[in-house]
């Protein structure tokens, strides 16, 4: 019996310290995924037109929310365009549900002036 209850003390003094470890590389892994998940929709948008994607920086804003900042050489206009997005996810971070525009600009003689798309 004493032997039971030092395996059964054991295995939840194991539980207890892996449940309590760094989450750092479930972090980095989820921050992947939302890179490369906001990187798809940009392509899939731009309907393979859109050249030189940068993604500038990504901002959590909450659990599911991204603020994205990318820019990209739209064959379109001719021109350098860079945009502002939140991006909405699934709880597990695996989709897309939506994005809000927030700022477009278009670089004019070397700076970055805000256009109405």
């Amino acid at each position: 019996m004493k032997n039971f209850k030092l395996l059964i003390s054991s295995l939840c003094l194991t539980i207890l310290l892996i449940s309590c470890g760094d989450n750092k590389s479930n972090s980095d892994s989820g921050d992947s995924l939302v890179k490369k998940r906001i990187k798809q929709k940009i392509e899939v948008a731009g309907m393979g037109m859109l050249k030189d994607i940068n993604i500038e920086s990504i901002e959590k804003v909450n659990d599911t929310t991204y603020k994205g900042v990318h820019s990209f050489a739209n064959p379109i206009l001719d021109n350098e365009v860079r945009m502002t997005k939140n991006y909405f996810f699934t709880i597990d971070l695996d989709s897309i549900t939506g994005d809000e525009q927030l700022k477009s600009e278009m670089k004019s003689e070397g700076e970055w002036v805000e256009v109405k798309f």
